[in-house]
């Protein structure tokens, strides 16, 4: 019994530690938040900064035009639509998708066509398999 009170101490002590750290570090990020609330306010910004909604940082999935290339690469094999190009884009990226993964992609994908469509690069095809993208 002696020993697990022991590594129940240890552990508390650990954690009490990073909790600490952690406190320290949200101090900073208020402190860096009040800061540019006062510069909004002396650059005349009008409106309450604390209604600015927080964001998330942006994910980063492919690198400069690979979402493109996939595309296309996809594409020159055969019409598809927007649900199999972006399953062809995970599995050449070997990733082990979950749904949100997969519904990311595919807003990526859908977002991407429509790019494309407006540069005039692909065109849908509407046929007896539904909407298909292919390359005009």
């Amino acid at each position: 019994m002696q020993n697990t009170i022991h590594g129940l101490i240890k552990k508390r002590g650990e954690i009490a530690g990073q909790h600490k750290v952690a406190m320290q570090a949200a101090d900073a990020l208020k402190a860096d938040l009040d800061a540019i609330d006062r510069a909004l306010v002396l650059c005349g910004y009008q409106d309450d900064p604390k209604a600015i909604a927080p964001r998330g940082k942006y994910k980063q999935l492919f690198g400069r035009n690979e979402l493109k290339l996939m595309t296309r690469d996809r594409l020159r094999q055969e019409a598809a639509d927007d649900v199999t190009i972006a399953e062809h884009i995970i599995d050449v990226k070997g990733w082990d998708a979950d749904d949100a993964l997969r519904s990311d992609v595919l807003k990526r994908v859908r977002h991407l066509l429509q790019r494309e469509q407006k540069a005039g690069r692909v065109v849908q095809d509407f046929g007896p398999y539904g909407c298909l993208w292919r390359i005009s």
